[in-house]
């Protein structure tokens, strides 16, 4: 794999883990605006700004997604996604305030091994 694929694989799951983190500031927005019904948070979260930003860049991925799985088989590209569950943990404990605990961690790590695994194929 070039280092190109791999810039991609890696961009590809930042970018994901940022739509997921619009979506949750969109989603703490929502709550502050509802009256607890699911209707009511539905309703609050169409009118905030991140919700839409989330759909964006979500939406966005998948020309990229797209153009990775035209160049890389989906067995290889596919297990980079679970990156984004690193970048998510991380920009969650900066903008929420999440504890990051030795678990989070030992799971990055065996996360990186594994994909560092998958590339010495």
């Amino acid at each position: 794999m070039q280092p190109v694929h791999i810039i991609s694989l890696v961009g590809f799951a930042f970018c994901l883990s940022i739509g997921q983190i619009l979506l949750k500031l969109g989603v703490t927005s929502a709550q502050r605006q509802s009256d607890g019904a699911l209707t009511s948070l539905f309703a609050a979260l169409l009118t905030t700004w991140q919700f839409w930003a989330a759909i964006a860049v979500t939406g966005s991925l998948l020309l990229l997604w797209s153009w990775i799985l035209s160049i890389i088989a989906l067995s290889t590209a596919y297990p980079f996604v679970v990156l984004a569950l690193v970048f998510a943990g991380v920009f969650e404990h900066y903008l929420f305030g999440e504890p990051l605990n030795a678990n989070f961690f030992i799971g990055c790590g065996l996360i990186l091994a594994g994909l560092l695994f998958i590339l010495r194929r």
